[in-house]
């Protein structure tokens, strides 16, 4: 079974890092991401992204949904390379004239997606569902939407691994998915949605009754087993992070 782009337990720096403080990091650098037009700043960023997985103990290839993300970006640099030709003409392939603002532009549009994929996935294999939710609730989130909020990461991989049995045990049982074309898609929908809703449906009545059965919602406020609190790491991160709006407001400002 291939592995899940989830939490993934490290004692990194972004593992011990507060959730808030990376949740601040990921908006701030996506923002950023589109709010820069330039193409050496882009590159820049995504070569910090992509240096962040080894210095947190995280491998990239081995992080499904990688190999799609680069594709795409490629096929998004590429029709910004073959049909953008403003700027000064760097190069012919044939009856492809490749121009100096094409090739700024495939960086931009390639780097900004895969900057904002790989960046999301570096939040998600560093940041415990958990922790996340237990700083939300701590800065006044109620504790049933954060609960909500832990419940639908959690049940996401479940469901994708149910996902799986589900189509071995039919491809076993000589299910029709040697179809092709649009054909396939509607084969897929009819033939997951009554065992997969019915999966869905077990699971959440066994957590409605394990929910009831601990009196949940009994009391307005609750306490936390491992309440997260801010450390001199996360002071840090904050000033970082500062930092780095100020440096990309500056950027914006100055090159327009």
């Amino acid at each position: 079974m291939k592995p899940h782009a989830a939490y993934r337990p490290g004692h990194s720096f972004l593992h011990r890092l507060h959730p808030l403080v990376k949740a601040g990091w990921l908006l701030a650098a996506t923002i950023a991401f589109f709010v820069l037009q330039q193409s050496w700043a882009i590159a820049i960023m995504l070569a910090v992204i992509v240096a962040a997985y080894p210095l947190n103990n995280l491998r990239l290839r081995e992080i499904p949904g990688t190999q799609i993300a680069v594709v795409t970006a490629m096929a998004l640099g590429g029709l910004q390379l073959i049909f953008n030709r403003n700027g000064a003409v760097l190069t012919s392939l044939g009856p492809i004239t490749i121009t100096r603002m094409g090739a700024q532009a495939a960086v931009v549009v390639a780097g900004r997606f895969l900057s904002v994929v790989l960046l999301s996935y570096l939040f998600v294999l560093t940041t415990d569902p958990n922790d996340l939710a237990y700083g939300l609730m701590q800065v006044g989130l109620p504790y049933r939407y954060g609960f909500a909020l832990i419940t639908a990461l959690r049940l996401v991989p479940i469901f994708e691994r149910e996902a799986q049995r589900v189509y071995q045990a039919q491809v076993v049982r000589g299910a029709g998915y040697g179809v092709k074309g649009p054909r396939r898609l509607f084969a897929l929908i009819r033939q997951f949605a009554l065992p997969m809703l019915s999966s869905a449906l077990g699971k959440v009545d066994s957590l409605a009754v394990s929910m009831e059965g601990r009196g949940f919602g009994r009391h307005p406020t609750r306490t936390f087993y491992r309440p997260r609190s801010f450390a001199r790491r996360d002071s840090l991160g904050l000033v970082g992070l500062a930092a780095f709006v100020i440096l990309v407001f500056v950027i914006r400002i100055a090159l327009t």
